[in-house]
């Protein structure tokens, strides 16, 4: 619990509302037990009483945000990534056999190997690998391969055959979507002792020095990416929990339990629905076929009818719904569920249904989605990793359809932002500069690409402040730094609005706070 008050001066305290652009922000915000006591110029805040016992820090310019929101991402996933062997960096397929064979000198015989996070439209090759190709190693190891959009997996014969699959029924061994499940479950059971509540502690801390205070983590169990509820409340009895978690399953809930079970630190969030996979996997679900690939239009994850009746139920029973659509042909399947759904009336959660990704939006769903009463969440930083795998799945005129950020923030619905991690590094920092910019990581095309589609600085911090908090029904309460608030909040070490927005991408945060606790400190 905070000890004494704290007492931020000499600072530029971005509250959530006001002036954009940081003209005219508050110079200094007093915190105490745990909430935001005052906020506003050095004489104004002087004049509370916890003033007088608080500890007085100099911020000597330096802004001070409200704590930041990852509002897309797989915690659990991400903490045991960081274990396994990283592939993001290959730039060819020898490459990654490579480190496979020296990964395999360092193991026992019949060890696993999973190797993430590889982007084979990166590679020389230009192509997925196969079993085949893995098989070529000659290593006593089961290995299995997870793409950086976590929808498409490679194994090599011994992982099928350990996971009790026929070679016959996956000739190349690329599994799409939750056919890999079998691969998943055999890897997981054989990987004992790895001290899963230490990785995801670890991982959080790790957020924590980038100024996020809470994550919207989601299960996919099939996709190897489970979450647990109670992980996070053993985490949160034992003291090792250092910031806030809300947590969408991909199962129903039990209990005829609604969104918001739960307390301030862990919370249900609701039901993650896949509607289609990924556009780097040509999984995602379009409504024309693949310019690459034109005997495909994706993969369908539900039959429509189904699922927009399991939506209604869903509405009915108090459950926010978070609907993962990538394709447009996804997009219209979930813009009917929404809408099916809100005509029942309010939900009795009383939160908006969110709809993740929304990567690919024609310009009549975007008309659909005005006045639609949901929420939006999207991910920036996939924009420089994908920009040119995008143009060639979808062909240059169609990919314009494609990170319309600036259009959803003018629809006036609520737009949060988020990582995906382990799909895209966690830094929210990195997804402000990519909305800003909207380039690769070389700085091109000069401008911007569709430039028109820029957010602003102020745009961008509400995606991962104001907006997140009111999408899980926390506005007022997180995502702002008003009297009253949750005293959830990182210092920068300088000014972020005199920054040029390339600077963005690599900034960390100085100390990071939560509920008034100081969680992170650097130097």
């Amino acid at each position: 619990m905070q000890e004494r008050p704290v007492w931020l001066c000499g600072a530029k305290v971005w509250t959530g509302s006001g002036a954009p652009g940081g003209r005219d922000l508050p110079s200094s915000l007093l915190f105490d037990a745990g909430r935001v006591a005052a906020v506003g110029t050095e004489e104004q805040v002087g004049t509370h009483p916890a003033a007088a016992r608080a500890e007085r820090l100099d911020l000597k310019g330096a802004t001070v945000l409200p704590g930041l929101t990852d509002g897309h991402a797989h915690l659990t996933s991400f903490a045991k990534q960081r274990e396994a062997l990283d592939l993001g960096e290959c730039a060819s397929l020898g490459e990654v056999l490579g480190l496979l064979r020296a990964k395999a000198r360092e193991l026992e015989a019949g060890a696993w190997i999973h190797g993430v996070r590889f982007c084979d439209p990166r590679w020389t090759e230009n192509r997925l690998p196969t079993r085949q190709d893995l098989d070529s190693l000659d290593i006593p190891n089961p290995v299995f391969l997870t793409r950086v959009c976590t929808h498409v997996q490679v194994a090599n014969t011994a992982a099928l055959r350990a996971a009790g699959m026929d070679p016959a029924d996956a000739p190349d061994g690329i599994l799409h979507e939750t056919s890999a499940y079998p691969v998943i479950l055999a890897f997981d059971a054989w990987q004992t002792g790895a001290g899963v509540e230490g990785l995801v502690e670890a991982a959080c801390r790790d957020y924590l020095r980038f100024g996020v205070t809470e994550v919207h983590t989601c299960s996919a169990l099939e996709y190897g990416m489970g979450e647990s509820l109670g992980l996070f409340q053993s985490l949160r009895r034992q003291g090792r929990l250092p910031l806030r978690v809300l947590l969408y399953a991909d199962t129903p809930p039990s209990w005829e339990m609604q969104s918001g079970f739960g307390d301030d630190w862990v919370r249900y969030g609701g039901f993650k629905f896949f509607l289609d996979g990924s556009l780097g996997g040509r999984t995602a679900w379009l409504s024309t076929p693949y310019a690459d690939d034109p005997s495909t239009c994706g993969v369908p994850n539900h039959d429509p009818d189904e699922m927009v009746e399991k939506a209604v139920a869903l509405h009915r029973g108090g459950v926010q719904m978070l609907i993962h659509a990538i394709g447009d042909a996804a997009l219209d399947l979930a813009i009917r569920a929404v809408r099916e759904a809100n005509a029942q009336g309010p939900n009795p959660c009383g939160l908006p249904h969110r709809l993740n990704h929304v990567m690919i939006c024609r310009d009549d769903q975007l008309e659909a989605l005005r006045g639609m009463d949901l929420a939006l969440d999207v991910q920036p930083s996939f924009l420089p990793s994908d920009l040119a795998m995008a143009k060639t799945r979808l062909g240059e005129e169609r990919a314009r359809w494609g990170y319309r950020w600036r259009d959803f923030v003018d629809l006036g619905v609520p737009v949060s932002a988020s990582s995906d991690s382990p799909v895209e590094p966690i830094s929210p920092f990195r997804g402000m500069w990519s909305a800003l910019c909207r380039t690769e990581a070389d700085g091109t095309p000069a401008g911007g690409w569709c430039p028109g589609q820029s957010l602003s600085l102020d745009q961008a911090l509400r995606l991962f402040t104001v907006n997140p908090a009111r999408a899980a029904g926390e506005e007022g309460r997180r995502g702002v730094l008003h009297p009253g608030a949750w005293a959830d909040l990182s210092i920068l070490d300088a000014d972020l609005f005199s920054l040029p927005p390339e600077a963005l991408r690599d900034l960390e945060v100085r100390r990071t706070y939560v509920g008034g606790e100081l969680r992170h400190s650097r130097g």
